[in-house]
């Protein structure tokens, strides 16, 4: 059953994962958010219910993107070309935190038609990805690595690279 609201979203994944509901209260800019630490990757969720009541933005941290040498270009090259694939509604792009540097992959996702289970399995998903990229499992260690843009974020069949995100 979809949840009526952020706090309820919250504390049904808060219950699957086994960890303790925060308190939730508004930032100086109106957000209310958590994160939660699964596998050993960082996963944020918030809500803006003064700017976008309907939906939750849920934010994946991939760790930093090179900082020197030919490979630190390639790696932001690749990202844009992720996100220039995702040809979808609403799609998840790939953005740098300019306060740690580290790559985040960024979803929304629709408040009211969701369901703690299906939001779990979102993280779990993306949680597996975030640990490819890391690990350098994913192929050729790229976001982009056969890219897939008619499998939409959170509704492929089967954990791919980090493209079957894209």
């Amino acid at each position: 059953m979809a949840v009526a609201s952020f706090e309820d979203l919250c504390a049904g994944l808060c219950d699957l994962v086994q960890v303790p509901l925060p308190f939730l209260k508004e930032d100086s800019l109106g957000r209310i958010g958590f994160h939660v630490l699964l596998r050993g990757a960082t996963v944020n969720l918030v809500h803006c219910p003064h700017a976008c009541p309907d939906h939750v933005f849920v934010l994946f941290e991939f760790g930093g993107v090179r900082q020197d040498g030919p490979g630190s270009l390639a790696d932001l090259q690749s990202l844009l070309d992720a996100n220039f694939v995702l040809l979808q509604v609403d799609p998840p792009f790939f953005s740098r935190n300019p306060e740690t540097g580290d790559v985040v992959l960024q979803y929304v996702f629709k408040l009211f038609d969701a369901t703690p289970h299906e939001v779990y399995a979102l993280i779990d998903r993306g949680v597996d990805k975030v640990s490819q990229w890391r690990d350098g499992t994913a192929p050729d260690n790229s976001p982009t690595a056969g890219v897939n843009p008619t499998i939409p974020f959170g509704h492929e069949k089967s954990a791919h690279d980090i493209s079957q995100f894209a």
